[in-house]
């Protein structure tokens, strides 16, 4: 691009780092960075002297570790820092030394080699070598810094706007966290990362900031929430309605209003879920569809017509009918479907349910059928082509004890 075209030039022939290569250019830093990472990867590695990468997506470096150029800048104070043969001196000396700034070099220390800082300061003083001077955050920086580390402990503020809500700086409360309080920096890492992992509504996400609708969003969206909460129109009519669209709500309402949509479907978000459960496994419900089909299962219930009598009666296509019925009253299914016989014969259950009584009769006494059917109320032509049709041995067994009695 010609927009970096003289920063690219100054990044390729000069050692100058990125942010005073922009500050020379007049160009943003992280556009700058972006267009490096994205274009010109083969620079940074061979600044960096790493071997070349084919994987394009790979960092240079972990967001939270030390960058290549300062783990080369302070190699050798470190490794003086971690020596006997240098415990004599202490930072300050051993940072002349090597032409570093001592305050620098201390801070890098504290951030990145707090085990070794504590090593030598012990060992200083097992030698008899302590120079008594404080170590540690100064009293009067832990108590301007408190009020901001109490945020920080309590809610899921940023470092940012804990700094502007106790009016210090930025840089210097996110130093004193990195040397001072670095179990709540990890605790604040891990609740971030659990958030980008499993995200959900009203907790930190990956972010850091507390994952929630915009207000603009939620404004937009108010009175089309509203309708799939108190009618039982579907999304398409709702936007219909209320003029947004259909896509964009149907995403708002999986982001921020799952749990209308695990109602409406008749179930519960399951405890510890996550933002991306998804809806997949439950069945396709809707208000109206139930609204719609609720007195032909009430009569079905009541009643004794079949399925497909009553369909046709509600002017409801029996197959479509029986398929809702399937799907959302499976215990009324079950009754009104079919069942086998101890003879493996399929039949209706509600008729073997209402021929069972007579059947038993007709099986175990002389009675006449037709008389056991007027006694029973049942029509006698019915019962009589179940018979023929499903139990031929019931009528053997019935004109045999006829043929026994008579003997």
């Amino acid at each position: 691009m010609e927009k970096y075209g003289t920063a690219l030039q100054l990044y390729r022939t000069t050692d100058k780092t990125i942010t005073e290569i922009c500050r020379q250019c007049g160009v943003s830093r992280s556009g700058f960075a972006s267009y490096l990472q994205r274009h010109h990867r083969d620079l940074m590695y061979l600044r960096h002297e790493l071997a070349p990468e084919s994987d394009r997506k790979k960092k240079m470096y972990s967001a939270k570790g030390q960058t290549p150029r300062s783990r080369e800048k302070y190699h050798d104070a470190v490794e003086a820092c971690d020596s006997e043969q240098y415990i004599d001196l202490n930072i300050s000396q051993i940072a002349r030394l090597y032409n570093l700034d001592a305050s620098s070099l201390a801070n890098h220390m504290k951030v990145h080699y707090p085990e070794i800082l504590e090593q030598r300061e012990n060992e200083r003083r097992r030698c008899g070598i302590a120079d008594h001077f404080h170590r540690g955050a100064r009293p009067h920086m832990t108590e301007a810094y408190a009020a901001a580390i109490e945020m920080l402990q309590s809610t899921d503020m940023t470092i940012g706007q804990a700094a502007e809500a106790c009016n210090v700086s930025f840089s210097g409360l996110k130093q004193h966290l990195l040397m001072y309080h670095r179990n709540l920096v990890s605790e604040r890492e891990t609740k971030r990362r659990d958030g980008k992992n499993r995200p959900q509504i009203g907790k930190t996400g990956g972010t850091g900031a507390v994952r929630r609708s915009g207000a603009a969003n939620s404004l937009k969206y108010s009175e089309a929430v509203e309708l799939y909460h108190s009618t039982t129109l579907s999304m398409k009519e709702i936007c219909a309605i209320t003029g947004n669209i259909l896509s964009a709500f149907r995403t708002h309402m999986r982001l921020w209003h799952k749990k209308l949509m695990f109602e409406r479907r008749g179930a519960a978000i399951p405890a510890g879920a996550s933002d991306r459960t998804t809806l997949r496994g439950l069945k396709a419900f809707r208000p109206a569809v139930a609204e719609k089909y609720a007195p032909a299962v009430e009569k079905l219930k009541t009643g004794s017509q079949s399925v497909e009598e009553i369909a046709k009666e509600f002017g409801f296509i029996p197959e479509v009918f029986r398929t809702y019925l399937k799907e959302h009253h499976n215990a009324l299914w079950k009754k009104m479907g079919m069942t086998h016989l101890a003879n493996g014969k399929k039949v209706l259950r509600r008729c073997s349910e209402k021929y069972a009584e007579a059947i038993e009769i007709y099986r175990t006494t002389p009675e006449p059928l037709k008389s056991i059917a007027a006694r029973l109320n049942i029509a006698y032509s019915s019962i009589g082509s179940y018979l023929r049709r499903n139990m031929p041995e019931i009528i053997d067994e019935h004109n045999q004890l006829l043929l026994n009695h008579t003997l």
